[in-house]
């Protein structure tokens, strides 16, 4: 039996581990926890159910998980955005505007796991955004949207997105997954909208459409 925890940025993450993540892979015997990072920060300046932040924060509560449990059959992940990671975040000077963003997340993961030195944090960047996910949910989403103009700008960003792996829509002002949703769907509401497309979706269609995804669940699924 393992025990994982997975490091989250927010409520959004929080919701899809553990309603789509933690069920899977307690089929695997990995039993998932899940904690929103920089969270006990954020509560003592009042956004509650918000985490985020600095590195330094995150450091923090990594190290705080890292050396509270020593057990053997722990392990750590990480469920962090590509976009918007923290100035402060290791490797961002070297790697951070490296324009090839699957060896930018090589290279980060690489620069989290040496800041910690412990072989049982496995760190993950999703590229570029958790909403890569929801990109590759729309089919569930469209089920959960009422508005005409909502289902009409699904229509569009579909268009929008034809052709292209939701992994590879950038991380622009403007055009990262995020703001494409928002801009075609102005009713989007990441909270609840996210974690229900994705769970709908299912997982299979989510690491058919979503490589960089798929190869850290198979990273999880043979923890041992």
């Amino acid at each position: 039996m393992i025990r994982l925890i997975v490091v989250v940025e927010g409520q959004t993450e929080e919701a899809f581990i553990k309603d789509v993540l933690a069920p899977h892979l307690a089929a695997y015997s990995v039993y998932v926890s899940v904690t929103i990072v920089g969270k006990m920060t954020a509560h003592r300046r009042g956004h509650q159910g918000r985490g985020g932040g600095h590195f330094k924060h995150w450091r923090k509560d990594i190290e705080r998980i890292l050396g509270g449990d020593s057990g053997e059959d722990l392990r750590v992940t990480t469920l962090f955005d590509l976009y918007g990671l923290p100035e402060d975040f290791p490797g961002m000077s070297e790697h951070g505007l490296d324009p090839d963003t699957n060896r930018r997340c090589d290279m980060l993961q690489t620069a989290l796991a040496d800041t910690f030195s412990d072989r049982r944090l496995l760190p993950y960047l999703q590229r570029h955004e958790f909403e890569a996910l929801v990109l590759a949910s729309l089919t569930s989403l469209r089920l959960l949207l009422d508005a005409k103009d909502d289902i009409a700008g699904l229509d569009g960003l579909e268009t929008n997105i034809a052709g292209k792996c939701p992994e590879d829509i950038n991380d622009g002002l403007e055009t990262s997954p995020s703001k494409r949703i928002l801009t075609y769907i102005p009713g989007y509401n990441k909270t609840l909208h996210g974690p229900l497309a994705a769970t709908g979706a299912g997982l299979s269609e989510l690491r058919r459409l979503c490589p960089r995804f798929h190869a850290w669940m198979s990273c999880l699924e043979s923890l041992r």
